[in-house]
């Protein structure tokens, strides 16, 4: 069923008794397939943004990758959340026995990634707002200064997609294979 190179497989109808845990698995794949499409989305975009140009267009470019930061903000923790109440839960009960010495220090190591990736989000967040705030309100110049503020902010924001890109495959190379293990193992159980 796994396949490293093309991802977690899963075809509830092609098993012999299609479970919770599947459908658990299936959420992780949808729910990384499209985190990892905003992610790219939300770079691009930034790498298309320039703070150079006219005021008023940069001020719009750099609030609607505000926006965009923020939903994705939104979407990586609500994510998170759901993996720690009902994902993470039912991996540590099926491997508790025969758990390898070297996940822990995995899903240390993931977590640490996740919290930079979010500190760089924030930085990024933070900067450009506080800049966007004094230029709307007229109390900064769209000045040389202005464009250093803009492109700091930009380059944060580049560091936390490309963390959370990382993050994202570190995860899916360390919980596709044991997600697939409890599949195997429920379709044998059933068959």
């Amino acid at each position: 069923m796994y396949k490293r190179d093309a991802g977690m497989q899963l075809e509830p109808l092609n098993s012999a008794r299609p479970s919770v845990f599947m459908m658990l698995a299936m959420k992780l794949k949808e729910d990384h397939d499209r985190l990892k499409e905003e992610v790219a989305a939300l770079c691009q975009l930034n790498q298309g943004t320039t703070a150079t140009g006219g005021s008023v267009r940069v001020i719009q470019q750099f609030e609607g990758l505000r926006e965009k930061v923020a939903q994705l903000k939104q979407n990586l923790e609500r994510h998170s959340k759901w993996e720690e109440q009902e994902l993470f839960p039912v991996l540590s009960r099926y491997f508790s026995k025969k758990i390898e010495p070297t996940m822990l220090p995995s899903m240390w190591v993931l977590e640490k990634d996740y919290e930079l990736a979010i500190q760089f989000l924030d930085a990024f967040y933070e900067q450009c707002g506080s800049v966007l705030r004094m230029l709307s309100l007229g109390l900064k110049q769209y000045d040389v200064i202005t464009i250093h503020e803009l492109k700091y902010a930009s380059d944060q924001l580049t560091q936390g997609c490309l963390i959370l890109k990382g993050h994202l495959h570190m995860e899916e190379e360390l919980i596709y294979p044991l997600a697939e293990e409890i599949l195997t193992d429920i379709d044998y159980l059933f068959s």
